[in-house]
């Protein structure tokens, strides 16, 4: 029996197209699944029957596969779908949340009408009427004109097929699209013509739309894309630790509407959880894994409608598919401790929603520890205060304080993907806690001080602009001169004093903190804080406010005056 999964088509088109051939549908379907974009289509039409193959293809995989090529160049695929696969597409395509979208019901219209009028034909046969109504409503107006009124036609621009109904179309391009589609309507079913008419007339557009968006969501439903309420609950909050220690639990089967071939488009983002993706290559059993997979795509559709992705909009979907890899592999690798056998055994009796809630919920443990943190003695439970962490603090502390948390790295805000980036977080939690209990202790220095006092004539004047930075710095500053660690402006003229016992000169002739200032530092803050952790987050802090010291005054050549207005990390009074 060939293996699809491991089959290379030759290059030579007619040897490819025998091997091809040669294949049972199930291998086909299996080899076109394989590939994406462009690269799809070519097996598909090599196909002796390729309306078969289109036609087995999940209805998710087929506008996948439109929406990555382009209607225009996949208009032979959907000429050959289904009218359920067809039906998919429109009821992806037509929607700006619970509104019709007039602009793609004309641009898939015309697809329809380039797509051949066998297609026209099927889908005037097997969609409702009512759909069509819809589709119909926000461009046509239809009007009877019986007895006086038809003298109303020499100077209205109606149109009509039958002389009783007459059509308003809204637009010229509305009337290029729509009216061949109405004159193959008329000619195929006169009677379902005659009852879409009388809609048109008859039927309210907020009914016809609110009732089709019922419908629609009923059909998504069947595909595995649940309601926004069902769907939200994939972020709800459980006990990692009381998770981890339940046993004998049987992984639930996917959704009925699943059962069929799942959405591989999906499983083309594993790579994004690599311990996950290393411990599912792992398990042998087919049944097993067709379980998990049409699990993890169940899940994959629960996320995109929980976080309003619009369904047409492919990057999205995937920025979505990463995440659920992302909490997967970081859900695994918390509640097996990594261990390989221990994670089989996990993703065998373990739903994947529930390995998947695990990784969020710890995300949801670092925002809680930061929310109490934020209502603790120093920030006092004013958010407002945040500003004072330095960047890139004052980022990650917000990325972690959203309604789904975020790891602020490099400029940007990324998922938490694995149990070194929880650490990371972790650590950098424990790293605020300990500079603001210091600043506090120290220094008793507390937001609403630095909010009442009156700092003009200081710069920063505002004390939203003081960062902790400016804190140390400058209390670091007093100390020099003055012989007392507070936080107190420094005059503008003592500023060249403080650079000289601040500064040596380096070979290359760059200005650097001196060495054994750096070293005194550290032992003073060894003689204050015992707790060896809290010595470590807050040497590191020390090291922070030192290099921003170091790069905002380094370059000032010996004897310039400084202007405080293009310099930070002190409050200077001018």
């Amino acid at each position: 029996m060939t293996n699809a999964s491991l089959l290379t088509l030759p290059e030579d088109p007619k040897e490819a197209r025998k091997l091809f051939q040669s294949l049972s549908l199930q291998n086909q379907l299996e080899l076109v699944l394989r590939s994406r974009g462009k690269e799809r289509l070519h097996p598909l039409f090599l196909s002796e029957h390729p309306e078969e193959l289109v036609q087995s293809l999940p209805e998710q995989e087929v506008f996948l596969t439109v929406k990555e090529v382009g209607e225009k160049d996949c208009l032979e695929l959907i000429s050959l779908t289904t009218p359920e696969q067809f039906q998919y597409l429109l009821d992806i395509e037509f929607w700006k949340r619970d509104q019709i979208d007039p602009e793609k019901v004309l641009h898939w219209v015309e697809i329809l009408l380039e797509s051949g009028e066998k297609k026209v034909v099927e889908f005037i046969r097997t969609t409702d009427s009512e759909f069509v109504a819809l589709i119909l409503k926000k461009f046509i107006r239809v009007t009877t004109l019986e007895g006086d009124q038809t003298e109303e036609m020499d100077r209205l621009p109606l149109s009509t097929l039958d002389q009783y109904y007459f059509i308003d179309f809204k637009g010229v391009k509305t009337k290029e699209v729509l009216e061949p589609f109405l004159k193959t309507f008329y000619r195929v079913d006169g009677g379902g013509y005659r009852r879409l008419m009388e809609a048109l007339i008859c039927e309210l557009e907020s009914e016809l739309e609110e009732t089709g968006y019922r419908l629609r969501n009923g059909r998504l439903n069947d595909y595995g894309f649940p309601d926004f309420e069902e769907a939200l609950e994939i972020y709800h909050f459980i006990n990692p630790d009381i998770l981890m220690k339940r046993e004998g639990l049987r992984a639930a089967e996917a959704p009925e509407a699943l059962k069929k071939e799942g959405a591989s488009y999906y499983l083309t983002f594993h790579s994004e959880g690599p311990f996950f993706s290393a411990i599912l290559s792992k398990m042998d059993d087919p049944e097993e894994l067709d379980r998990i997979r049409q699990s993890i795509t169940a899940l994959c559709n629960k996320a995109i409608v929980a976080e309003a992705i619009d369904l047409s909009n492919i990057s999205g979907m995937e920025r979505v598919v990463k995440k659920v890899y992302h909490y997967l592999n970081l859900g695994l690798q918390y509640l097996s401790s990594e261990e390989e056998k221990r994670a089989i055994e996990i993703l065998q009796t373990l739903p994947i929603q529930k390995i998947f809630q695990c990784g969020v919920s710890l995300t949801l443990l670092l925002r809680r520890r930061a929310e109490t943190m934020l209502k603790g003695p120093w920030f006092g439970g004013d958010r407002e205060t945040l500003v004072l962490l330095d960047p890139p603090h004052f980022e990650k502390i917000e990325g972690i304080l959203r309604k789904r948390p975020a790891l602020y790295r490099d400029g940007v805000s990324e998922d938490f993907k694995n149990l070194r980036d929880l650490k990371e977080a972790e650590v950098f939690l424990e790293s605020i806690e300990s500079i603001v209990n210091f600043f506090g202790k120290e220094l008793n220095v507390h937001p609403p001080k630095l909010k009442q006092r009156d700092w003009s004539g200081c710069h920063p004047e505002k004390w939203g602009e003081i960062t902790l930075s400016t804190l140390f710095l400058t209390s670091l500053a007093n100390q020099i001169l003055k012989g007392t660690f507070q936080f107190e402006p420094i005059e503008q003229a003592q500023m060249q004093d403080l650079l000289s016992h601040l500064f040596e000169r380096e070979d290359q002739g760059k200005r650097m903190i001196r060495t054994e200032l750096r070293n005194e530092l550290k032992e003073r803050l060894c003689s204050i804080e015992t707790d060896p952790q809290r010595l470590k987050h807050l040497v590191t802090f020390q090291n922070f406010c030192l290099d921003l010291f170091e790069k905002e005054f380094g370059k000032v050549p010996p004897g310039e005056e400084i202007d405080p207005r293009f310099v930070k990390g002190l409050l200077i009074r001018t």
